[in-house]
């Protein structure tokens, strides 16, 4: 991977955190130190008039100097005042402090989000909260940059009552970029695309009986096909692309049968589960709760029909709590278990179990993973501890034998709900948590010891003592309850979308 100077360490220690932290606490905000009014021009450059002394007065009229005063009254010349407005912004820049998890909030303070550390940033929310959630590739084009951006998902509910769930088709409309709040009015009128307005939320529905653990899409547009992992141990696939065309056509009939899974894959029985993912060519995988994964595969590329393997992948010994196909070799995928292990598995030998493993990779369950889809041989892990790991798929153990993470982070507060890597920068990697942030990370951001020092002096907690922020932690989003799933948007780079018990947050940092 390579590596990246740290490109904060301009300007002023508070700027260069304004990057990083998106929440600042209430006592952050110092005052200004007021500017001095414009000085008046007492030399008579500008023409008023003449007049006449009537006593004919020839003693010579000296210039008159204003000076200015400091605060007990001593007049103060030109240097003197320039550097006492220097030590007012200096001490105004130290009662600045970056707030972080974990620092206690005084009585009476709140948390504001600092607008001016997104380009985008929107809340939604639906009747019921969604565990998961998946973009759905669209024809609006790649690598698109221009506000306002519309993007389309599929999310499923956790309702109350289990037929009262669905599968909701999603478009997020009019997301325009969010204002600074320092902006002036006058400068908001400049570009027509920078109205700082409600996003439009439109929805299409599929009932879905029993609540919906998590979702997946096919990454195709021509057929974009979606998942569904139920808690009644099935797992529902849907074509949803007539659905998906509605949204641009309003009134469009749909067909009955759009509203009936294409297939149901029965091979879980009554065990529920969570791991789920698609190839690109269309065979799903599905772990469950009691330590199997089953392979569906497509019998011909229109989607009509599916057959499900009655045989399971064996090895695991705990639920099989996420999946990964290889992006660059069609047989091969990698799963993680509640049993602390990662394994790597070919489809083709079957029988002979899994091909690798990292045993003991964490210590507690580890509830996800994802495969670098640039630095091919990069894996992440999140642990329910807390802490996520990298992994070297090119040296899985140190000369002892031992598995050795590339890297290794214990930031988050709970257990580590998603992972995922950006889809056009790879060295860097998103995670949510159960302590209710989504962090931002550069993996290739590597420090010289000057920039260090400089680092470990700007984070400062709200106690005055040095907080230990590793230099990669980019950027810390916050202001959702119980985050349990994270994506980047395939098409919209750096955006990213994320789902908790308060909604989805749709936003763009200013970090990637």
């Amino acid at each position: 991977m390579p590596k990246r100077q740290n490109q904060s360490t301009t300007a002023t220690l508070a700027s260069e955190e304004k990057t990083k932290i998106a929440a600042v606490a209430g006592k952050g905000a110092a005052d200004q130190p007021s500017k001095p009014a414009d000085s008046m021009d007492v030399d008579g450059d500008a023409e008023m008039g003449e007049f006449e002394d009537a006593y004919e007065d020839e003693m010579e009229e000296e210039d008159v100097v204003e000076h200015a005063e400091d605060s007990d009254g001593v007049e103060m010349q030109d240097g003197d005042e320039d550097e006492e407005e220097e030590e007012t912004e200096e001490k105004a820049e130290k009662t600045r402090q970056v707030y972080l998890p974990g620092d206690q909030l005084g009585e009476g303070e709140v948390l504001q989000v600092d607008n001016s550390a997104y380009h985008m940033l929107h809340n939604m929310s639906v009747h019921w909260p969604c565990l998961s959630f998946d973009f759905v590739p669209d024809s609006l084009g790649s690598s698109r940059s221009a506000f306002p951006h519309t993007m389309y998902a599929v999310a499923g509910t956790q309702a109350e009552r289990a037929h009262q769930n669905q599968v909701l088709l999603l478009k997020w409309s009019q997301l325009h970029r969010t204002i600074h709040d320092d902006v002036d009015d006058e400068d908001k009128d400049d570009d027509v695309n920078d109205l700082d307005e409600d996003p439009i939320l439109e929805t299409k529905t599929l009932r879905h009986q029993g609540g919906v653990n998590r979702v997946r899409v096919l990454q195709s547009h021509q057929t974009p096909l979606a998942a569904t992992w139920a808690d009644t141990g099935k797992v529902h696939i849907w074509d949803i692309k007539k659905l998906m065309e509605s949204f641009e056509t309003p009134g469009t009939q749909v067909p009955a049968s759009v509203h009936q899974p294409l297939f149901t894959v029965a091979s879980h029985g009554r065990t529920e589960g969570y791991a789920m993912d698609w190839s690109a060519d269309g065979r799903l995988l599905t772990g469950d709760c009691g330590s199997k994964i089953f392979l569906t595969t497509r019998r011909n590329d229109t989607g009509a029909s599916f057959v499900a393997d009655r045989s399971a992948f064996r090895g695991h010994t705990a639920s099989v709590e996420d999946l990964q196909w290889s992006p660059e070799e069609a047989s091969v995928f990698a799963s993680c278990s509640v049993d602390q292990t990662i394994k790597i598995w070919d489809v083709r030998a079957k029988s002979r179990g899994y091909a690798l493993e990292v045993p003991n990779a964490h210590d507690a369950d580890i509830n996800v993973i994802s495969w670098n889809r640039k630095a091919r041989y990069l894996l992440a892990s999140g642990g329910d501890n807390g802490d996520f790991k990298v992994w070297d798929m090119r040296k899985w153990t140190d000369a002892s034998g031992r598995s050795t993470p590339a890297a290794e982070f214990k930031w988050h507060r709970g257990a580590i709900t998603s992972i995922e890597w950006c889809p056009t920068d790879e060295s860097v990697l998103a995670v949510s948590g159960a302590d209710d942030q989504l962090t931002l990370w550069d993996l290739a951001v590597e420090l010289d010891a000057e920039e260090e020092a400089r680092h470990r002096d700007a984070m400062v907690g709200a106690d005055g003592a040095k907080r230990e922020v590793p230099p990669q932690l980019l950027f810390i989003h916050q202001g959702q309850s119980q985050i349990k799933e994270l994506h980047w948007h395939p098409q919209i780079p750096g955006a990213l979308a994320s789902t908790a018990a308060s909604g989805f947050n749709i936003f763009k940092t200013i970090s990637v």
